[in-house]
Formats: structure tokens, C-alpha cells, sequence
């Protein structure tokens, strides 16, 4: 019976990456009580988390300046069973993009020969996050996604946090050559409210790149439930928590800094839109040509 409901309790949270407090909300909530010891270990953990994934205990006990049993003593205190499912739980806040466990150790940046790391360095991991991302991109399910935009009745462009800006430079690309683009949901809108008028004929424009909302993966959940057709855009390494639609794009996000690259991303919403083009025919050409006397005309340009 109590390994039944333990299986219970995992397949709730199952998916939800975030349902498990993180290694530093615990560290915070149990703070007060630890013992001065206990403190400083917990300080050099919360001053670079993401380090806890690549140290053995003894490593770890070391660098903050305390015995292996204090840091036993401490994992236990956070809840862990040991120090490997402490670790794990670091590795998990890296993979799931959270910035504070990717960081590099406290201090200067690097210094090579007297110089900083080279931005070239930086240059060559986004056309490197780009030829992965073309690797794996399969060009016919690229056809049939830009085939699926051109068809739609309605499409429907969503995204959070970074996604939500990629949702709206996909939505200025296909604005160009075809109507009926909107945002979902937009200023002072519930997803609610929008999501209610979505049917079979309309196509939902999904940006999912990872430490996506809980309200983009009951999305995915709720456009699958009601037939509405969905193209997502994901990264390539973090786990879905909802099924993925059929035509799922996965982009590399990868960087060296603490923060993702999206310039994959980009490249494969700017693919949808230049496939998109020629299936909008005419129609497409007459668009481009009304939008561009209106610049004219308005002065906006």
C-alpha cells in the first residue's frame, strides 16, 4: 500500500518539473535552522547551485571548509535520501534552463593569455545551436507545417516569457503574406476567452522553450482535447510535459553563458515563414503590394 501511493504521488507530478521545490527554495526555507556549520555549506551551495552536479561530497565538503558529515547531516535536512539525489536535483535546475544553476563560479570572467574569452567563442556555439537544429529538422515536416499555416482558417500565435517573444516576431513574419494572424491571448485577455472561439479550422502557433508556464502545458493539453491543429517550437533538451503535437520543431538553445541562445529559434520560424511565402501565391503578392502602398501612404516607414 505505501509503495502504491509513493507510485501515485509520482505519477501526479510527473511532468511537472517544477512541482519539487528546487535545491535553493529548500536551502531558504530551512535556513534559519541550520546549524552555523551547516550555514556555511548551504552559502557556498546557493552562491553557484549549479556546481553541486559536478562535485563528490568530499569535493564539496572541501571547498566550503567543513567535514563530509556536515554535508550528510545537511542533505538530509533538505529533504534529500542522500547526497546523489541532491545532486541529481542540481542537474535537474540546469537542464531545465534556470540561470542561477548555470552560472560559472563567482568572481571575474575568464581570462585567457591576458584577454577575455574570445566572443568568437560565443559566435561559434549559436552557428553550432544552428547546425544541430538543421540536422535534426526534417524539411518535409517543414512543408507540411508551412502548408498547415497557409491552410488555416486562423492562426493563433502564443508563447511566455522568451517564447512570447518569438511568437511575435513568427506572427510579424506571416502577417506579410497572409491575414487572420492574432496573438493569443492578448493585453489584458485571458487565454480563456480566445481559446474558447478555437476550433479544427484554425492553427495554434506554439513557442515552448524550456521553464515554459504551467498555462502552456495545459495548452498543449486543452488544444489536443478539442482537435485544434498545433505546430510547437521546443528546445532539444529539456522533457515535454505534455505529449507533442505531430509537427514539433526542437531547437538547440545551448549556450556558454548562463542564459539560452535563441537564434536557432529564430531560424526556424524565419524557414516556416520564407516556405510559407509561394503557398500564399497571388493572394500573398497582392498582400505584400497593399501593405506596402499603406506604408507609403501613412508615412510610416
Amino acid at each position: 500500500m505505501k509503495q502504491a501511493a509513493k507510485q501515485m504521488g509520482k505519477q501526479a507530478t510527473q511532468g511537472t518539473e517544477t512541482a519539487d521545490p528546487s535545491l535553493t527554495a529548500r536551502i531558504r526555507d530551512r535556513y534559519g535552522d541550520l546549524s552555523p556549520m551547516e550555514r556555511q555549506l548551504a552559502d557556498v551551495i546557493l552562491a553557484c547551485p549549479g556546481e553541486l552536479s559536478g562535485y563528490s561530497a568530499t569535493e564539496l565538503a572541501g571547498r566550503a571548509g567543513v567535514s563530509k558529515m556536515t554535508v550528510s547531516r545537511l542533505v538530509r535536512r533538505l529533504g534529500y535520501a542522500g547526497f546523489e539525489e541532491a545532486r541529481l536535483a542540481a542537474r535537474r535546475g540546469g537542464d531545465w534552463g534556470s540561470p542561477l544553476f548555470l552560472l560559472p563560479p563567482g568572481g571575474p570572467a575568464a581570462v585567457v593569455d591576458g584577454d577575455p574569452a574570445p566572443l568568437e567563442a560565443h559566435f561559434q556555439r549559436s552557428a553550432e545551436a544552428l547546425a544541430a537544429t538543421a540536422r535534426q529538422t526534417d524539411p518535409a515536416m517543414l512543408a507540411q507545417a508551412a502548408r498547415a499555416l497557409a491552410d488555416a482558417r486562423r492562426i493563433w500565435v502564443c508563447g511566455a516569457r522568451n517564447s512570447a517573444f518569438l511568437a511575435g516576431y513568427a506572427r510579424w513574419q506571416f502577417i506579410q503574406v497572409r491575414g487572420e494572424v492574432h496573438q493569443l491571448a492578448a493585453a489584458g485577455e485571458t487565454m480563456a476567452e480566445t481559446l474558447a472561439d478555437l476550433g479544427p479550422d484554425d492553427l495554434l502557433f506554439l513557442v515552448g522553450i524550456r521553464r515554459r508556464p504551467p498555462a502552456i502545458v495545459r495548452l498543449l493539453h486543452i488544444a489536443a482535447e478539442r482537435g485544434i491543429p498545433t505546430i510547437l517550437i521546443a528546445d532539444s533538451h529539456s522533457a515535454l510535459e505534455a505529449p507533442p503535437p505531430p509537427l514539433t520543431f526542437r531547437c538547440e538553445t545551448r549556450s556558454l553563458a548562463a542564459l539560452d541562445t535563441h537564434v536557432a529559434a529564430l531560424a526556424v520560424i524565419h524557414a516556416l515563414a520564407a516556405e510559407l511565402i509561394p503557398l500564399t501565391g497571388e493572394a500573398g503578392r497582392a498582400r505584400i503590394r497593399a501593405i506596402e502602398d499603406l506604408h507609403e501612404r501613412l508615412e510610416e516607414l
